[in-house]
């Protein structure tokens, strides 16, 4: 980039004051030799504490080091700039040897800024580089926008994928994971398990105290299930009182213990109710491990029909699907 002289009638200092984006020039000797108003407004620091010195990066950084102007006049290749700037930065397709970046300065202001920022060469009239100039944009209010609507994306994602009641995942999220687990499971031949569990005798405990006392119930299985699970595991709430665990790379016979496990921790639960009384339930959980070849609606029904049959034979209990 080049700027016509003084003698050719244009005043670079007035150009670059009259700019209303933060504009920094350095020479050769990495000397600050403009700092614009929209600068200094930008960074807190006028331009008389800069001109003439070397510390442009006291206005961006708590340390001394090279601010993108100074890796131009440095003449530093993409690795260089890479090393300050990893994943925030790219080529400039305007200006040969520019570069551009967006990166976040948490000495800026309340709670740090975010700054889009250019840097061009400055050459004279044989192509030399005799200095650099850098723009400078406080995209924060972008950037923050972005950040409340990914995060309202992710919160509606989350929502489309738990249920409200017991805070565990819902059918849909079921369907898509297990999905996932069985393919990874045949691809590697590796165990899977999968729990389906029953409230016993909830219509009698909803018909007794009330379909609120009732959710109550659900919301202590779904603690107790979250409690007995390993990162790797997942819970759902398949529907009404029915409840699924997924167990990746886990045999049968651990499924049983940890459904046995299950069945002892809830029916030694004791939940309240808002009248003061007391509701104490139990739960009967079909187990089932993957055979290879199966879909995963096959897994599922084998679970389901061990649970009836876990009923079957008094409920409070786990049964392994044949």
């Amino acid at each position: 980039m080049q700027f016509a002289s003084d003698e050719e009638g244009i005043d670079l200092s007035q150009v670059l004051e009259g700019n209303p984006v933060a504009t920094i020039v350095i020479d050769a000797q990495h000397r600050v030799t403009h700092w614009n108003r929209a600068c200094a407004v930008l960074t807190g620091v006028p331009a008389d504490e800069m001109i003439g010195t070397s510390d442009q990066w006291r206005a961006f950084y708590p340390d001394a080091r090279s601010i993108m102007a100074d890796l131009i006049v440095s003449g530093a290749l993409e690795t260089a700039v890479d090393a300050l700037y990893h994943g925030k930065f790219r080529r400039s397709v305007l200006i040969e040897g520019a570069f551009e970046a967006e990166d976040f300065f948490p000495s800026f202001g309340v709670g740090g800024r975010w700054l889009y920022f250019t840097a061009a060469p400055l050459r004279n009239a044989v192509g030399e580089v005799i200095g650099a100039i850098e723009t400078l944009q406080d995209v924060t209010e972008r950037r923050r926008a972005e950040e409340a609507l990914r995060q309202s994306e992710e919160r509606y994602r989350n929502l489309s994928l738990v249920d409200s009641l017991t805070g565990l995942f819902n059918s849909r999220s079921l369907h898509e994971r297990l999905q996932a687990e069985v393919e990874r499971a045949t691809r590697y031949s590796r165990p899977l398990s999968l729990l389906v569990l029953d409230c016993d005798n909830f219509k009698r405990i909803n018909d007794n105290f009330g379909h609120l006392e009732g959710d109550r119930v659900l919301q202590a299985l779904a603690r107790v299930i979250g409690e007995g699970l390993r990162a790797s595991d997942s819970a759902y709430r398949y529907g009404g009182e029915e409840f699924v665990v997924l167990l990746p790379e886990t045999e049968a016979d651990a499924g049983k213990q940890l459904a046995e496990r299950l069945c002892r921790s809830f029916a030694a639960e004791v939940i309240p109710t808002s009248a003061g009384e007391s509701i104490r339930c139990t739960v009967s959980i079909g187990v089932a491990s993957y055979i290879p070849g199966e879909t995963r609606d096959s897994l599922i029904r084998r679970a389901d029909d061990a649970g009836y049959e876990a009923k079957r034979q008094g409920k409070n209990c786990a049964v392994l699907a044949g």
